[in-house]
């Protein structure tokens, strides 16, 4: 979930993806079946951090302003803190 609102976050936050874009795109997310990764989707506009707009052929997301300030004010620092501890081993 913190990957994917990264991933909005730093290459797309002005431009709607799709599903299979972001399942193709984001690192460590491909071997995700696609139904967990409509769960996190679902997750992620519930909590107010994405928008969907849907089409007649695909879903696309787009990150909100509020999905911008978490990832700069604690996911940005979590997820730089699980990457320098996992470096480590």
């Amino acid at each position: 979930m913190l990957s994917i609102l990264e991933y909005l976050c730093t290459n797309t936050q002005n431009m709607p993806v799709s599903k299979y874009h972001i399942i193709t795109k984001v690192p460590g997310i491909k071997q995700q079946r696609p139904d967990r990764v409509s769960r996190i989707m679902d997750a992620l506009e519930k909590n107010g951090f994405i928008t969907s707009t849907k089409t007649p052929n695909a879903t696309f997301y787009q990150i909100t302003e509020k999905g911008v300030k978490a990832y700069f004010s604690w996911i940005k620092d979590f997820l730089d803190f699980a990457r320098f501890t996992s470096e480590g081993d």
